[in-house]
């Protein structure tokens, strides 16, 4: 049987870090609203937004030193990317 999943931030904890590896909001069962995703160091891999399963915004990506690599930008179902380079 499926878990229901309550609306709001939902939490996935690394088991062996014990740190936060997802961060993720829902609402009625979507994923809507800010997620973060983490490297097992505690650094931010990935950051973006959805709205009602879909991304909007600025989706932003990060190496394991916390260095941007890549963004991309969603509007209307279209992207834009801008890669980095170092």
């Amino acid at each position: 049987m499926l878990k229901k999943i309550e609306n709001g931030l939902n939490k996935i904890i690394n088991s062996q870090t014990g740190r936060i590896k997802l961060a993720k909001h829902y609402k009625n069962g979507l994923v809507d609203g800010k997620i973060i995703y983490y490297w097992d160091n505690g650094q931010t891999r990935l950051k973006g937004q959805y709205e009602e399963m879909h991304r909007i915004g600025t989706w932003t990506n990060y190496d394991s030193n916390g260095d941007i690599l890549l963004e991309e930008q969603y509007d209307n179902n279209e992207t834009q990317t801008v890669e980095y380079t170092r």
